[in-house]
């Protein structure tokens, strides 16, 4: 497999010169960004001290601070942190299994955090609009109480362990991978980029036909990214990749390697090799969203970042869904419960999904297309660039103006 290297220019260079004169429609792609490190710090949620917030009913909400215990659980989780550094109220009414779970939570970088079937409208703390945005909070429930059911649309983008064929071509994206499933093809995500962008059209080619696949294959993808605290985030984000690319034929395994092992399926240490093909691609740009629809106002924006980082600032009048709301453990939720999650989306209008590099928005954007919604991926980098970018343009005029 041979992958073109050379670097691509940034944003503020104009990075739609790096793709295919297609209409330029591959240039959407390069918006979305590498996450290429997880998020710490501080969970202390700046966006629970906006006007309206009632602290003591939020405490009832995660914990009950009466409890006879004040255990200080391994690790603290983002409700832990946000008890003592916030409201000054002692560590108490949480299990194991319940910070363990919060704890999974507290930064974006983890996919296998429970997530939200509670909603709750919160001021956004941060918005250079002033204007209030809605949040949804993350309810906790344990993973392995929670029943998939999976439909026959769901399972046309989702494929079940025990009815992959073997006529399929496995690609694993896992980074470092120790173990693959048997006869499966090794491509890690980060082969896909360049540095933190999207690679060139022609790039992508070359690495899938290299890696013996064609846009007329069966592809089923798997894998996970363990710096980013596994999960299948960079799954569906190569799924998004190869969709946007005219792939048709492409759906994302239902679990991991270790589900695979566990079902008494062969794996093993080596990947496979396939003969090289030729892989022309077919872009679809329906899967990506722009600056101009953005501002445009005829879609929903969800900011599927942390409730942390959301409250730190996002786009006026996006609506934070955590992405981590739509996986239990390493698989998307079922239909059931992501109906829940994203219940006051309005299913007629288009949905606009992002995070800061749009990679674990790709979770979202997935759930989204699972469920009939017409979604696009988008970052929120790209939304800041344009924004410097008309401000430098303001300030360069003023002072010509000026001159």
């Amino acid at each position: 497999m041979t992958a073109i290297r050379s670097h691509i220019r940034s944003y503020s260079r104009s990075y739609f010169a790096s793709f295919l004169a297609a209409a330029g429609v591959l240039a959407l792609l390069a918006i979305l960004m590498l996450v290429n490190s997880a998020y710490g710090g501080e969970a202390y949620c700046d966006a629970c001290k906006g006007e309206g917030w009632d602290p003591m009913a939020k405490l009832d909400e995660i914990g009950n601070t009466n409890a006879g215990s004040s255990e200080v659980m391994p690790g603290l989780s983002t409700a832990q942190k946000n008890r003592v550094g916030i409201w000054k109220q002692p560590l108490s009414g949480f299990n194991s299994t319940e910070a363990a779970e919060e704890s999974g939570s507290s930064a974006e970088s983890s996919t296998k955090s429970e997530g939200s079937e509670q909603q709750a409208d919160s001021a956004s703390a941060g918005n250079a609009s002033g204007q209030k945005d809605r949040q949804i909070a993350p309810a906790k429930s344990s993973p392995e109480k929670e029943t998939i059911v999976r439909s026959s649309a769901a399972m046309a983008m989702l494929a079940p362990i025990d009815e992959v064929s073997g006529n399929e071509i496995l690609l694993d994206i896992s980074e470092n991978a120790t173990s693959h499933i048997q006869g499966s093809i090794a491509i890690p995500y980060t082969e896909f980029m360049n540095g933190s962008a999207v690679r060139s059209m022609e790039e992508l080619e070359e690495i899938l036909g290299g890696a013996g696949i064609s846009p007329e294959d069966d592809v089923i993808i798997y894998g996970e990214c363990m710096p980013c605290g596994g999960g299948p985030a960079p799954a569906t984000f190569v799924y998004w990749l190869m969709k946007s690319l005219g792939q048709e034929n492409v759906r994302v395994m239902d679990g991991m390697v270790e589900d695979w092992q566990a079902a008494g399926k062969p794996i093993s240490e080596e990947a496979a090799i396939l003969p090289a093909k030729n892989y022309r691609a077919a872009v679809n740009s329906n899967f990506t969203a722009d600056y101009d629809l953005v501002k445009g106002g005829s879609a929903q924006v969800v900011d599927a970042r942390t409730t942390q980082e959301f409250g730190e600032g996002s786009i006026p009048g996006a609506l934070n869904i955590p992405y981590e709301g739509v996986v239990t453990g390493n698989r998307i939720k079922d239909e059931s419960r992501l109906k829940v999650a994203f219940s006051f989306l309005d299913k007629g209008q288009p949905v606009i999904v992002y995070t800061n590099t749009g990679v674990k928005a790709s979770v979202s954007w997935f759930a989204l297309t699972l469920l009939g919604y017409e979604a696009r991926l988008y970052s929120y980098e790209d939304y800041w660039n344009h924004e410097q970018a008309m401000k430098n343009a303001r300030s360069a005029n003023a002072a010509a103006l000026e001159g």
